[in-house]
Parts: structure tokens; sequence; C-alpha cells
């Protein structure tokens, strides 16, 4: 028995933006998570793990489709756990990691399955850990955090209640009722004066499953996130504002452009009743902001955080509502797709654990080129992860617009321009470039440089 919904605003932008991958490239949207078992009984496990679904109904939701296209929600009132269960002998401690790669690469269907799925592996009838995929569709990073600590809570004590947040469910009726109409209408004639502005039109677009050459670097430091987060606290903005302003810095240096429309992902947990939600909430809200290359470090990162922090005040909106708008001001994205149109260019910061990066680890930076990037989708995006100390960046980008020596250069410039943000604030935001003028130590930005993927 099953009940349907409407989809609240993060199910419909996390459905829309999932159904243009291409078929081989689903899986992209896969969250992958592990849980350390040792000590617990399969009993325990599994009565929790029951409770957590009967707790949260996104771990009970399918997808479909009407007619006409439009997606809606059946939340079931009983699902099976999708927990396959494996008993052997782990001679390799480090098996989780192979465990957590084949589930990332099985992808879910969009229509029909319960968009989540599990490993549990045991030895000798004992619990070792367990391996866990999800869709975006239904849950972001914030969500499985929450799952992990629900679930330790519950093996410890199967009473334990924790802080509970409106259901995707309960979100899509009161995004629906005439109370939030203040905030859908603040956040369209924010999304008006962004159109209105104009995108940046330099970065071509792509249809929906079309695949497109694309590259992808990575540099990982252990010191770039501290040199972040320092920055953060001298000019009084935070560590992601400072490398999306460097990012931006350098997209439009090599875009020969003194203006660029950045998009931000944007968790939407803002409020307090939203902060214990397990759903999908997240959503990219774009911003237009001029780059002045004759401005100071500081007044550009300043500058660049009080924008992106106008536009996260409107990121919960109705995706199809925007995309009709914009169609009726005149965009024309030539295709099918306005998440690739109206999102050409996004960055996505995520600390995923509390673990603090130090500015002064003298550990050496890598640079790496994946050998077949994301072919899809927009011709820009920065992700950026901070691990156990360790900052990820991971850049994507068109070749015909972004060569490999562009985006390299964009690394460079967010490795000299975190710590000049820190010793050196008052320098031009064009010295990044002068000849001499900004070059990182080898624990921000390697001095040799890999040859890219031909």
């Amino acid at each position: 028995m099953s009940v349907e919904a409407p989809l609240s605003h993060g199910q419909l932008f996390s459905w829309r933006e999932v159904e243009r991958y291409p078929e081989d490239w689903l899986a992209e949207a896969n969250l992958p998570s592990t849980w350390d078992l040792r000590g617990l009984s399969g009993e325990r496990v599994t009565r929790a793990l029951r409770q957590l679904v009967d707790r949260h109904e996104a771990l009970r939701t399918t997808y479909h489709v009407r007619a006409g296209g439009q997606p809606v929600q059946h939340v079931h009132e009983a699902v099976e756990l999708p927990i396959e269960r494996i008993d052997r002998v782990i001679t390799d401690p480090s098996e989780h990691e192979l465990t957590r790669a084949e589930l990332l690469a099985q992808p879910f269907a969009m229509s029909g399955d319960l968009n989540w799925r599990g490993r549990l592996i045991s030895s000798e009838g004992a619990p070792m850990y367990l391996g866990l995929t999800f869709s975006h569709l239904i849950v972001d990073l914030w969500s499985i955090h929450h799952l992990q600590d629900q679930f330790r809570a519950l093996v410890a004590d199967p009473g334990s209640v924790p802080a509970m947040g409106p259901a995707p469910r309960e979100l899509a009726r009161r995004q629906r009722e005439e109370s939030w109409r203040p905030r859908q209408e603040s956040s369209e004639r924010y999304w008006r004066s962004v159109l209105d502005e104009g995108l940046m039109d330099a970065l071509p677009t792509l249809p929906a499953k079309v695949k497109r050459n694309r590259l992808e670097l990575t540099l990982r430091s252990r010191s770039l996130g501290g040199f972040a987060a320092e920055a953060g606290k001298r000019h009084g903005v935070t560590a992601p504002a400072v490398v999306m302003a460097l990012v931006a810095a350098g997209l439009a240096r090599h875009l020969d452009t003194d203006r660029v429309t950045m998009s931000l992902m944007s968790s939407n947990r803002f409020a307090a009743e939203d902060q214990h939600n397990v759903g999908t909430m997240n959503q990219l809200i774009p911003f237009v902001t001029g780059v002045d290359m004759r401005a100071t470090l500081g007044e550009h990162i300043k500058r660049l955080h009080w924008a992106s922090a106008k536009a996260y005040r409107h990121s919960c909106y109705d995706f199809d509502r925007i995309a009709a708008m914009a169609a009726g001001l005149g965009e024309r994205p030539g295709h099918d797709c306005w998440v690739n149109h109206l999102f050409r260019a996004w960055i996505n910061y995520i600390q995923v654990d509390r673990r603090p990066s130090d500015p002064h680890d003298p550990s050496p930076a890598e640079l790496e080129w994946t050998p077949l990037a994301q072919q899809y989708g927009q011709a820009f995006r920065v992700r950026v992860e901070v691990r156990g100390g360790r900052t990820s960046v991971l850049m994507l980008g068109d070749p015909e617009v972004l060569p490999a020596e562009a985006m390299t250069d964009i690394m460079r410039t967010l490795a000299a321009g975190v710590q000049l943000a820190v010793t050196d604030p008052g320098r031009a935001l064009k010295d990044l470039w002068s000849a001499g003028g900004a070059t990182p130590p080898p624990s921000l930005f390697p001095p040799e440089l890999p040859e890219p993927p031909r």
C-alpha cells in the first residue's frame, strides 16, 4: 500500500538533474556510505535498520511518472530491506573499498526503484560492515550523516528518539500552501533579476543525455583548506566563499570577461526546522557578479561572498516554474535541458568531517587528470571535498573553451590566491598572473605538472 504525492522542490530539482544523464552515466547520482558493524549482533543491526526505514519516508519512497512526464512520489507503508547479506572470511583490511566501488557502479532505475541498497558483510556470522549506496534522488549527503548517526544511536539504545524534520511529502505539501507564496514570489523575483542581467554566454550547453568530450583535473592538498579557512577568518567570510571567489577570478580571466555567472549548490537547511530533514534538499542557485582585476584580493573575496550570500536566500524554488519563466523572458537553450542551460558554471563545497586542515602541513600537493571525465552536463563545474584534513578540488571543463592549460592555471590561481589572501590580501587580483608574482609552494601546488589525457 502506498500514498501518491507531488515532489518537494528539492526532489524535483534532483529529478530534473538526474534525468539528463546519459543512460550509461546514471550511477553518477549515487552516494556511498560505509558503516562499521564490528561488535554488533546481526539482530541489533537488522532491528536498527528496520527502525530507520519505518522512521524515514525517504527510505520507503519510489518515483513514478504520470502521463505527460510529471514525476510523483509513492510513499510505501512498508518495504523489504534492500540489503544483500554475505558471510566470508576477510583477509584484506581494505576490502570495504572494493564493496563501495561495486555498489557505486550499480545505477538505480529512476522509476519504481527504492533508490538505495546495501551489502552487509559478516565473517563467521559476526557483522563486520555495511556498505550502502543511496541515489541523490532520495537523499543528500547531509541526510546520510543523519541516518548514520541515528543508526549508531539505535544499536546502542533501540528506544532513542532523534530530532526530526518534516518528511519530503510534508515539505511538498507546505510548499504548495498559501503561506509559502511570499517565499516563492521572492525567489522568482530574484531569478528574474539574474535573467535580466544575462547568463554567461561564453560557455556552451548540451541537450539532455548528449555526451561531449570533457577534461577533469583534481588538485589535492592538505594545506589548501587551512589557508582558505584562515583567509575566511581574516576577511569575515567563509572558506567556501574564498575558494569560490578565486575560481571565479580564474574563470573570468580565461573567458576574457569582467563578469561571471556562478551557481552555488545550496543545502537549503538554513532554518532550524530543516536541519534534521532526511531527504534530498540541494538546489543550485546562480548569481551574476563583476570581476575587477584591479581590486585587491580582500575586496574581491568580500564582494563575491556577499553576492553569494544574497543568492542563498532564494535557493529553494520550483524548478519547473523557473524554467517556464526563463522561456517567457526569452531564454532559448536551443535544446531540451534547462538544467544545463541555467547553471553553466557551478561550484559545490563539502566539509565531510570536522577535522580541521593545517595551512602549515608540508605534505606535497598532488595534481591528477581523470582518464575518462564525466562526458555530459555543464561546461564548467568544481566540486570541493574536505575530508580528514585534506582538500580535493575536482574541476571539470569543456576543452573547446577551457583547454587543459586554462584549467591548470585556474587551479594554480586558487592555490596561490588562498595563500596571498592570508599573507598579502592588499595585492591586486591581477597580480595572481603577473610574472613571478604568485608561485604557490609545493604543499599547495606541485612544481611538476601531469600530462593531460589525449
